[in-house]
């Protein structure tokens, strides 16, 4: 398994925490990266809160709020966390 495959399935065991959705299973064989995370999978703005909080102590970052609203995919934020690994 890759790195991007690694961020990936970790982002994914993380929606599907704070929201409940799987994003594997909401358009099965589609791929992840285009995903909106508000439309699509269910993340609201106090979701949107929990999930920073639990990518932030995952991964030891620290996510400014600016850069909250560039996360509007999937794929933007698996982007942003590769980039920082």
């Amino acid at each position: 398994m890759n790195a991007t495959d690694d961020v990936d399935r970790e982002l994914a065991l993380l929606i599907r925490k704070v929201s409940g959705t799987d994003p594997r299973a909401v358009f099965p064989g589609r791929e992840l990266a285009g995903m909106s995370l508000r439309d699509e999978l269910e993340i609201d703005s106090l979701a949107m809160v929990e999930l920073v909080d639990e990518i932030e102590d995952s991964y030891g970052l620290a996510i400014p709020e600016e850069g909250l609203d560039n996360m509007v995919t999937f794929g933007d934020v698996a982007d942003y966390l590769r980039a920082r690994r």
